[in-house]
């Protein structure tokens, strides 16, 4: 397995290209981010070329929801801006959502006109024309988020119905961003996710809960939970995505113990 920063909510004030080169400075050579568009890409890639950082992840999509069939069309207009700024960036993975999220994650789309059988099926067809939108090379996961605290109305929020859409596409470039945060928000039994859905997780997101700050400030086992995800077969990148308690450095320092521990 391999760890991956989050910059986006880490370092307030600097610019994306200044945080990574402080979490490089703390020994991590991954980062991923949300959205490209308010980004300064040369700057980001000479950031990365300086310090020898890796891209690992970044959202394929910040417009049109999978689950309406009549926004679809921004949608591959996004995902093929994303390949091309992922080509730039030499990042291996896009990010999809069920529902195009505005300001402070709301969701804008529920499609409430639609049952929800009528969702799954717009949301299958979103992704299998993301998939070939996509290059080969480039894989994009899928993430359920929580509706109890912060996404209220998005339409994929359990692992189960998430995996059972993956497993009817059967692609192997189409997995899930298994978000663990987002997953215990929900009550999900982390142990079992892992054990009954490792083979289908292509990403994974880590923030402590309750309250979505660094390992060590919530209720979760990430060392057990960890070991237990790298011992079930997982070996991609595990993205530590979340709001410091702390500062910046004693937060990353806290995932740098809790790395070493594993």
């Amino acid at each position: 397995m391999e760890p991956v920063i989050c910059f986006e909510m880490l370092y307030s004030g600097l610019e994306p290209a200044e945080k990574i080169a402080a979490v490089a400075a703390l020994g991590f050579d991954r980062v991923e981010f949300w959205g490209w568009r308010d980004k300064d890409l040369e700057a980001l890639r000479g950031a990365c070329d300086k310090y020898n950082v890796k891209v690992a992840n970044f959202s394929g999509q910040r417009r049109g929801s999978l689950i309406a069939r009549d926004t679809h069309h921004l949608l591959g207009g996004e995902l093929r801006d994303a390949v091309a700024a992922a080509r730039l960036l030499n990042c291996p993975t896009l990010m999809l959502l069920s529902n195009e999220l505005g300001e402070g994650g709301r969701v804008l789309e529920t499609c409430a006109d639609l049952s929800p059988e009528a969702k799954r099926a717009n949301l299958k067809t979103g992704l299998e024309r993301a998939r070939q939108e996509a290059p080969e090379d480039i894989l994009l996961v899928l993430e359920p988020l929580n509706t109890r605290i912060d996404h209220p109305g998005y339409f994929l929020s359990g692992m189960a119905a998430s995996v059972s859409l993956i497993r009817e596409i059967n692609h192997p470039g189409i997995k899930i961003l298994c978000d663990f945060y987002h997953l215990g928000v929900m009550g999900e039994d982390l142990e079992a996710v892992i054990d009954h859905y490792t083979a289908e997780i292509g990403y994974v997101h880590v923030a402590d809960f309750p309250g979505r700050h660094e390992p060590g400030t919530g209720t979760a086992d990430w060392k057990g939970l960890l070991r237990r995800l790298r011992d079930a077969g997982y070996s991609g990148c595990v993205g530590f995505e979340y709001e410091p308690l702390s500062d910046s450095e004693a937060s990353l320092a806290a995932v740098r113990s809790l790395w070493d521990s594993l």
